[in-house]
C-alpha cells in the first residue's frame, strides 16, 4: 500500500510538471491606451509613464506662468528644454528614456510652448553643424550660432518607496517631481508633483 501510494504521488507530480511544461505562451496585442495587463507586477510600467506625463504637463500648462510669459513677451510662446530625468529609485522598470520622451511629446503637443532638443540630444546637432561646416556647401551649411535658446528648463525626478510584510503582500509607491526654472533669472516658476501607490497581494504560488 505504501509503495502504491508513492507511485500514485509520483505519477501525480509527473502529470503536474507535464501540464505546466505543455502550456504555450499567449500574446495578445492591445491598444497603447489599454489598461489590460498594465499592472502585472505592481512596478512602474508604460501606463504609469503615459498617465503621469499627461497629467503633469496638463498641470504645468494650466499654471499662470505660461500666460504671464506670453503677456510679458508680446504673445511669444516660451521655449522649454528638457534637462533629462533623474531616477532616485532602484526600480529597474523605470525607463528614463521612455518617460522623458512621453514628457517631451506632451509638452510639444500642448501647443502652448516651443520645445528644443533635450540635454544630451543637443550635442547631436552641434556635431552635425560642425560636420556641415567642413563638408556641406555654403548655401546649405547651417550656422553654429542660430540655435533657439531655451527660456525655461524642466527637470524631472522619480523616487520610490516600497514596503512588504514578508508574506507576499507589498506596497509600491512612486513620487514624481517636476521643476520649471527660468534660465535667465534662475527663478522656479512651477513645481509639480504626482503620486502613484499600488498594493500587491501575491497569494500563494502558481505554476
Amino acid at each position: 500500500c505504501r509503495a502504491f501510494a508513492k507511485l500514485v504521488l509520483l505519477v501525480g507530480l509527473v502529470a503536474g510538471v507535464a501540464a505546466c511544461a505543455g502550456k504555450t505562451r499567449k500574446v495578445q496585442r492591445t491598444d497603447a491606451e489599454s489598461i489590460e495587463g498594465s499592472d502585472l507586477s505592481g512596478y512602474w510600467n508604460d501606463r504609469d509613464a503615459n498617465m503621469v506625463s499627461k497629467k503633469m504637463i496638463d498641470q504645468c500648462m494650466g499654471n499662470p506662468w505660461s500666460s504671464n510669459f506670453q503677456s510679458e513677451n508680446a504673445g511669444k510662446r516660451a521655449v522649454i528644454k528638457l534637462m533629462g530625468l533623474i531616477k532616485r529609485t532602484d526600480d529597474r522598470n523605470v525607463n528614463t528614456d521612455f518617460f522623458a520622451k512621453q514628457i517631451e511629446r506632451e509638452l510639444l503637443n500642448s501647443g502652448r510652448v516651443r520645445v528644443v532638443a533635450a540635454w544630451g540630444q543637443d550635442s547631436i546637432n552641434v556635431a552635425e553643424k560642425a560636420r556641415q561646416s567642413k563638408h556641406a556647401s555654403d548655401e546649405t551649411a547651417k550656422s553654429q550660432q542660430n540655435e533657439v535658446g531655451a527660456d525655461f528648463t524642466l527637470q524631472t525626478i522619480v523616487n520610490s518607496q516600497n514596503e512588504t510584510d514578508g508574506g507576499g503582500k507589498a506596497v509600491r509607491a512612486y513620487l514624481v517631481n517636476m521643476e520649471l526654472v527660468n534660465v535667465e533669472t534662475n527663478e522656479k516658476v512651477w513645481i509639480g508633483e504626482e503620486k502613484i501607490r499600488k498594493v500587491v497581494d501575491q497569494a500563494g504560488t502558481t505554476w
